[in-house]
């Protein structure tokens, strides 16, 4: 008894100072319940977000994947051959102006063979315009949502009028905030990117309606605001080549050379077809050492091991035989051409 009297008075001392403790103990069991429960909460509600985005993105995707387009066969088969007598016109005025002449020839033997092979050219222009269909969406900070609607709906039927002029008005929204962002390089990045996807989703419906001089126009913006995209580089390269400056193509072709090598090292086989786009690029030119220097390094790549050889590669040799025959080394071109047959 004397010492449960003992505790029952040390409790009595003590009871404010108990009650006190107590207290503490459980403010701070509650203040812990709210923190993890906060935490927990926040953790869901990133983790339900994330969830959210995945499913918005792939019912997006599958939606844009599923997207019917109801391409009129007579009407491309009419935009060609309205477009083939452009050129052929363009042409007879050309008078003695024969290096024009061979450009405008070279686009009117594309437009031919597109109509030739009107099955394949429908799969072609609904391939590009289901690209641009999904690459809309990256400007829909920069118009309104119907406007967005009607372009996507005319895409379908492969009318391009309302999409090109909504591109046209983004890509003018971004340099417009190109030049009025002040000490933001993140904002200039973003508005820069956003008029450089524009300009090259412009050039890609210039070629879908096979106004090639449009879309080189497009490509050459689009390279020049973003000076890094092996995409546009290469879109440019490609029709600044067929309109015949070599000197633009030669210095496009070189930051692809340049950005390849840098991300990929210089034997990775996707060098191969940049090096033998410069190697017939300098052989064209006449810079006869440069050409075979290009297709030499090629070929490298192309013939080390584990690099299968493909459409690439055979194109590759052929190139180089050609070079080899023009330059006068008839026995080496035709070993070359051998092994190209073999491949």
């Amino acid at each position: 008894m004397d010492i449960l009297e003992s505790i029952f008075a040390l409790i009595q001392k003590n009871f404010l100072d108990i009650i006190t403790v107590l207290w503490v103990i459980w403010f701070a069991g509650v203040a812990l319940g709210v923190v993890v429960c906060t935490v927990s909460s926040c953790r869901n509600r990133r983790t339900l977000a994330r969830l959210s985005q995945k499913v918005e993105s792939d019912q997006r995707r599958r939606d844009e994947g599923g997207v019917q387009f109801d391409l009129d066969m007579d009407r491309i088969n009419d935009t060609l051959v309205h477009r083939e007598a452009e050129l052929r016109e363009d042409v007879e005025r050309m008078g003695l102006d024969f290096g024009l002449q061979g450009v405008l020839e070279h686009f009117r033997g594309k437009v031919q063979r597109r109509l030739a092979d009107l099955p394949a050219t429908h799969r072609e222009i609904e391939a590009r315009l289901r690209n641009i269909y999904a690459a809309l969406n990256d400007f829909k900070d920069l118009i309104e949502p119907d406007q967005l609607s009607l372009a996507r709906m005319a895409l379908k039927r492969g009318v391009t009028g309302k999409a090109a002029a909504l591109l046209k008005r983004a890509q003018t929204l971004g340099n417009q905030q190109v030049a009025e962002a002040s000490g933001s390089q993140l904002a200039v990045a973003r508005n820069k990117k956003l008029a450089a996807g524009a300009a090259f989703l412009l050039g890609q419906l210039a070629e879908t309606d096979f106004d090639y001089f449009g879309a080189t126009q497009h490509y050459q913006l689009a390279a020049d605001l973003q000076p890094a995209n092996l995409t546009y580089l290469k879109a440019a390269a490609e029709l600044s080549y067929a309109f015949e400056e070599f000197q633009e193509t030669g210095h496009l072709l070189e930051q692809v050379l340049k950005i390849q090598e840098k991300l990929l090292g210089p034997e990775h086989p996707d060098l191969a077809q940049t090096l033998n786009n410069l190697g017939v690029l300098r052989h064209t030119q006449g810079r006869q050492a440069e050409a075979e220097a290009f297709y030499l390094w090629a070929l490298e790549i192309c013939e080390s091991k584990g690099h299968p050889q493909d459409q690439d590669a055979v194109n590759l040799r052929q190139n180089y035989a050609a070079f080899l025959q023009e330059v006068g080394r008839h026995h080496e071109a035709d070993a070359v051409k051998a092994r190209a047959a073999m491949a």
